[in-house]
């Protein structure tokens, strides 16, 4: 399992912010959708919010755009790699095979783990009812 809290998004392995209200300079931040225009310029605080593959912080990330404008996500933590899944169309992907974890927000998602027989972990984010 990873851990997962909510906090301002979803803290995962309390190094990466999903789904977040504000960025917070003190993880790395990943968008759900994409930006305006990849950035050039710096900002205070690690952001992904356009396609492609990163390394921040020592940490590999692999970005993906999905269907309806959904970023999916690749993260090589230590010695996980855990897919944090929005759109459905992105589970066909080769390149998600080597991902272990698998975490979702909507069933849709899960339906699909479940109908393409993908046999490894799956983990819902879920903000909890006092959240």
């Amino acid at each position: 399992m990873v851990n997962i809290k909510f906090k301002n998004g979803f803290l995962i392995e309390g190094k990466f912010l999903f789904g977040f209200e504000t960025p917070d300079a003190k993880y790395i931040n990943l968008a759900l959708e994409p930006g305006i225009d990849m950035r050039y310029e710096k900002l205070e605080y690690p952001l992904v919010d356009y396609p492609g593959e990163y390394d921040i912080q020592g940490i590999g990330i692999e970005c993906f755009l999905g269907a309806n404008n959904k970023l999916n996500y690749i993260l090589s933590v230590e010695d996980k790699k855990i897919g944090i899944i929005q759109s459905v169309d992105v589970l066909d992907l080769d390149v998600l095979g080597s991902v272990k974890i698998r975490l979702y927000q909507d069933d849709k998602i899960l339906n699909k783990i479940d109908q393409l027989e993908l046999e490894w972990q799956k983990q819902k984010l879920e903000i909890p009812a006092a959240a």
